[in-house]
């Protein structure tokens, strides 16, 4: 066996993609060389996007039958044309139990105002992040950012994979969230869980119609060949990777495969188009790989059209890094792809299912026992034939009894829906959706106490997925969001201030409820998210009582001497849902009118004595040792 030496040199041309050395300027200046490849040089970067994917897909399509089942349970999938009876009996609680933590997740995770909360790593930047936190959470509402969120927490939860775009929209102004079908999406699967940073590449694939790709203004190259507009059939190379869009039941609405719509209308024809497949690859390749060898690595973009033509390649825009994040619920570092959590609930869901449609069956059978019938003495149409005011005849001579025997089918079913409990027991306990997570309520626990407890039990774990969730996923998310907000948003803008959720370091800032900044200034700086604890941010209800129980600890230690209480109360009225507070004010002059009240007079003159309130049953205890002097006796 030989080895190659140090000084071995690959022959000329050996693991060159393709030469792009002509073009080495205007990739570094961002320019878009697709429209100067020749025919050569778009074939080879063709052969090597494919080969990318057919590599990745290899790979990814062994979960492709998971991936179905979680959908037929989530969806609780019957097929419309299903006429057995049996067949429409699915145990829907599966989908219940997802829902749950779906839920908690993103009450975990975007629950709180603003949505994500930033830190600045100095003291120049602290300023900024506050301002960052709210215009970043401005943009997640302009943008349905939450149903985007929620899409990604859903992939992650029914497939354990769910990669999403975090990219810049020109047009808006904003950043823009995409969700991909993970059978859409071929990373390298050369790296493990969470080791994005280190993939090679990453490759989605879509169908959409031309005009869509031509409005975009990504590939200029489509307005110089206008010939691209008609697709070249067949496809030259018909990637295996690309045989999604075959899949029935999934709600897909186009099927690339079928040939364009043509009408007639008022003696003309008009063309909608085909469904275009494009595959756009994020490439992170060698200098030498094409042609320029003075550079060690180069981040690349590159679109391709209907498996043949290169409509995009260019610099990538978002610098050193793949504008992806990859979400998923059940982590494992020392796997490709993670763990969902109907990998977990599917056994058991199928057993239920199994169940419940035994009884069925059971019953069915119990339903239309099994006659046997003596035909010489029993008039066999009439009992065929029979109904609820039907007649059988018999012959004469004969019993009714006679001639006919009906076999009794036993209930050997009768315990199946305990059983079924049993296994929606046993996926509650692997999912930690308990009834109490549901708000179901259990016939065991009859206190407000015990439903907390179990509920909070629940949640802890639930929270460290969510920890977790906020650490691996949402933090590079909002890095990507901050950067471009911080790199390619307009100049100047303005964004409103909730007056009740203001920093005090933005109150000066602040002018009728509205905060102009300038992003050169006012935005930059090192900023970072704060990753969540995992807990739920407090409902309004739970929110009023801490308050309330804070202001009573306050009473009875004396702090309220120390603090304004005023304020404090201010707040718990409105944690119950008063917002309005200020239109029960009374005006200075009406309070200087009315003067103190009993209350704010003795509270002013145990201030100024220097005393604490102290309960009563203490008072009278120190007064017996004498320890303090009542008021009326100091005097």
């Amino acid at each position: 066996m030989s080895y190659l030496s140090a000084e071995y040199t690959p022959p000329p041309g050996e693991g060159v993609v393709v030469d792009l050395s002509e073009f080495a300027d205007k990739l570094i200046n961002y320019q878009d060389i697709a429209p100067l490849l020749n025919d050569d040089q778009e074939r080879r970067l063709v052969d090597y996007v494919k080969s990318m994917v057919d590599m990745s897909h290899n790979r990814i399509r062994k979960r492709y039958d998971h991936w179905k089942e979680a959908d037929r349970a989530h969806d609780v999938y019957v097929p419309a044309d299903t006429t057995d009876f049996r067949e429409k009996a699915v145990i829907a609680d599966t989908r219940a139990i997802s829902d749950t933590v779906l839920t908690y997740l993103m009450a975990a995770l975007s629950g709180r105002n603003p949505m994500f909360q930033l830190e600045g790593l100095n003291r120049k930047s602290r300023q900024a992040s506050l301002i960052l936190e709210r215009v970043l959470h401005q943009q997640m509402r302009r943008t349905a950012g939450e149903a985007r969120l929620a899409q990604m927490l859903l992939d992650s939860i029914r497939y354990g994979f769910a990669p999403t775009k975090v990219v810049w929209d020109a047009k808006t102004n904003q950043n823009r969230i995409i969700n991909f079908d993970p059978r859409r999406c071929f990373p390298d699967p050369r790296v493990n869980w969470g080791d994005w940073d280190n993939m090679q590449f990453i490759v989605f694939s879509d169908y959409v119609s031309f005009n869509s790709l031509l409005y975009s203004n990504l590939y200029p190259k489509l307005r110089e060949r206008p010939e691209l507009r008609h697709k070249a059939a067949p496809p030259r190379n018909a990637w295996n990777a690309h045989h999604w869009n075959k899949e029935e039941g999934r709600g897909l609405s186009i099927d690339p495969s079928q040939p364009h719509q043509r009408e007639r209308f008022d003696h003309s024809y008009f063309t909608l188009g085909d469904a275009r497949v494009i595959d756009e690859s994020w490439v992170r390749i060698s200098g030498f790989e094409i042609g320029i060898p003075s550079i060690d690595q180069i981040f690349l973009v590159m679109t391709v059209l209907d498996e043949n033509v290169i409509i995009r390649c260019q610099l990538n825009p978002y610098g050193r890094q793949f504008p992806v994040v990859i979400g998923g619920l059940y982590q494992d570092a020392h796997k490709t792809y993670g763990q969902s959590l109907y990998d977990l609930l599917l056994p058991m869901h199928d057993v239920a299912t199994y169940l419940l449609r035994s009884r069925i069956d059971n019953i069915s059978a119990a339903l239309n026992n099994l006659i046997f019938v003596d035909p010489t003495q029993v008039s066999v149409p009439d009992l065929i034939d029979r109904n609820p005011w039907g007649v059988v005849r018999t012959l004469p001579g004969n019993k009714p009894g006679d001639g006919v025997f009906i076999a009794q089918v036993p209930d050997v079913t009768r315990g199946h829906l305990n059983d079924i409990a049993a296994m929606t027991e046993l996926k509650q306990r692997v999912s930690a959706a308990s009834d109490a997570q549901q708000g179901v309520p259990t016939p065991d626990v009859r206190t407000a106490t015990e439903i907390q407890r179990l509920t909070q039990l629940g949640s802890q774990r639930l929270g460290i997925l969510s920890r977790i969730m906020s650490a691996t996923t949402i933090r590079p998310m909002v890095r990507m969001m901050v950067a471009n907000i911080q790199d390619t948003l307009g100049y100047e803008g303005s964004i409103r201030i909730d007056p009740q959720n203001m920093p005090t370091q933005l109150a000066s800032a602040v002018e009728d409820g509205y905060l102009d900044y300038d992003v050169r200034k006012d935005l930059q700086g090192d900023i970072d998210y704060l990753v969540i604890d995992g807990t739920l941010p407090l409902e309004p209800e739970r929110n009023a009582q801490t308050w309330m129980e804070m202001l009573q600890v306050m009473s009875q230690t004396g702090l309220n001497m120390e603090y304004d209480v005023g304020q404090i109360a201010e707040e718990a009225i409105r944690a119950m849902g008063i917002s309005n507070l200020d239109r029960f004010r009374i005006s200075e002059e009406e309070r200087q009118s009315q003067g103190l009240s009993p209350s704010q007079e003795l509270a002013l003159m145990e201030k100024m004595r220097g005393a604490s309130v102290q309960p009563q049953e203490q008072i009278a205890r120190e007064v017996d040792r004498g320890n303090l002097v009542p008021m009326r006796e100091a005097g």
